[in-house]
């Protein structure tokens, strides 16, 4: 049996914190996710866990001089509300459901990333 699965393509600009001083790097997160998950919180919260995880991997960055991993985490906070609302939008006016949590996170991310 074939799923139905639709990908999310976030983008963010952000300040690379090891560069150049005021220095722009744009960022892009796509992911996969089946659209069916949004109608249980379970499956909400798993594509909400993916997004974080996904995030995270794409704002890193390496720093051989320490030997550490920094993670720019308002790079991964933007990207995820960036992406909850595109996953919202696209689902919406598809006219699938989507559990009320999932909307109530969408709405609080809009406000928040205005």
């Amino acid at each position: 049996m074939l799923k139905a699965t639709s990908m999310i393509l976030a983008a963010a600009m952000v300040l690379t914190p090891f560069a150049a001083a005021e220095s722009l790097k744009e960022v892009t997160l796509k992911m996969n996710y089946d659209p069916a998950l949004l109608t249980s919180e379970d499956g909400a919260e798993t594509i909400v866990t993916s997004l974080k995880r996904e995030a995270r991997k794409v704002c890193s960055q390496r720093v051989p001089a320490m030997g550490a991993v920094y993670v720019d985490e308002t790079c991964a906070d933007a990207l995820v509300k960036a992406a909850i609302q595109q996953i919202h939008v696209d689902v919406s006016t598809s006219g699938a459901d989507i559990t009320p949590g999932f909307q109530r996170l969408a709405a609080l991310d809009y406000a928040l990333a205005n």
